[in-house]
């Protein structure tokens, strides 16, 4: 009798097992997700890309400030101190514009989700006149500085109990400095010391990468992102 009670009592628990995990749910794995995040922002990307080419790429959409900057540089026996006023100067061209994919990411907070990456322009030019008060050369000029890259982070950020996403695209970086070039006129052995101080003298190219920091994007994204739907955010993904 003892044994049959027993293998009863072990044939319940086995159907009690049994009947738990019919009834109990199986655990999901689910996340909140952005559906379509990186095509989204390559859309922006693309749409950002054609308005700066057809609009922002000529006269003074990009305006780049005066400035005064100090010099100080000997080279195999030639030596210039004093400063150059800077003026005048404009975005002459840009060769290319690209979206850098491998910097793609997206950032879920509490209240918001951010898809973010950044755009690379190509071989940037910028005219600047110039005029030099040396003590060993006073005089007027031009220089042209060509860039290999500028880095421009580009994000957009999407609050869960709001239907308007909002954006920040900034200038953020130059390539290395060694991949800028600069050719002054007129050619002159002064002129050429003044085109390689761009490279060497912080003053020189901090004071015009000022003007790159403040180039104000904000009506051009804007204007994109309210035309390129954002995806939908999935909860249980």
């Amino acid at each position: 009798m003892e044994l049959r009670c027993k293998v009863f009592l072990r044939y319940c628990t086995c159907f009690a097992v049994i009947g738990a995990l019919l009834v109990w749910p199986a655990p999901v794995h689910s996340a909140v997700v952005v559906i379509g995040a990186r095509p989204y922002l390559e859309r922006v990307a693309k749409r950002v890309v054609e308005i700066l080419e057809g609009r922002y790429i000529s006269g003074n959409s990009l305006p780049i400030a005066d400035y005064v900057a100090p010099i100080q540089l000997t080279d195999k026996g030639l030596s210039i101190t004093g400063n150059v006023s800077f003026h005048s100067a404009f975005l002459a061209k840009i060769d290319s514009i690209e979206f850098d994919a491998q910097k793609f990411s997206e950032i879920f907070l509490n209240t918001e989700v951010t898809v973010q990456g950044a755009l690379k322009w190509h071989g940037i030019g910028v005219v600047l006149d110039f005029a030099a008060n040396l003590e060993e050369y006073n005089g007027t000029g031009t220089l042209y500085v060509t860039y290999n890259q500028f880095d421009f982070p580009l994000k957009v950020t999407k609050p869960f109990n709001s239907t308007e996403p909002t954006g920040s695209l900034q200038f953020m970086s130059i390539d290395n400095s060694n991949k800028i070039v600069t050719v002054g006129y007129p050619n002159n052995k002064y002129v050429q010391l003044i085109s390689r101080a761009i490279m060497t003298n912080f003053d020189f190219r901090d004071y015009m990468i000022a003007s790159f920091r403040n180039w104000n994007f904000q009506n051009l994204l804007k204007a994109v992102i309210d035309e390129v739907p954002f995806p939908e955010v999935c909860y249980n993904c």
